[in-house]
């Protein structure tokens, strides 16, 4: 799960609009309106990111057309579902990491204070 950070956002996105069945029908606008404006995220970089997303095998989308507008027919894959509970291990891991670097680093000065009150 070595998503970029477009990808992250984009795969969050459709993950909201797809949670309910595990696929949707979104237009371009109504995805890029999901996405917080603090991250800049245009209508260019959309095509890209769904066929890298899809690449990695999150989920698989179609093309249609609807009413003289461009929508994408979503279908979250295997991994696309299971994409919450991966960030939140993924998550776990960190904290654990965190809680570990933390441990050693308190167990190497106490022994250092125990060196330095021996000498």
């Amino acid at each position: 799960m070595l998503l970029g950070k477009k990808e992250k956002i984009l795969m969050e996105t459709i993950f909201k609009l797809a949670s309910k069945t595990g696929q949707c029908i979104v237009s371009a606008i109504e995805i890029l309106e999901k996405i917080p404006y603090k991250y800049d995220f245009r209508k260019e970089d959309l095509d890209k990111t769904l066929d890298a997303l899809r690449l990695e095998g999150y989920f698989e989308y179609d093309i249609a057309h609807r009413k003289d507008e461009t929508v994408y027919v979503i279908a979250l894959k295997d991994l696309g579902k299971a994409y919450e509970r991966d960030k939140k291990t993924a998550r776990k891991k960190l904290y654990i990491r965190l809680g570990i670097a933390v441990l050693v680093a308190i167990v190497g000065y106490l022994v250092k204070v125990i060196i330095d009150a021996i000498i």
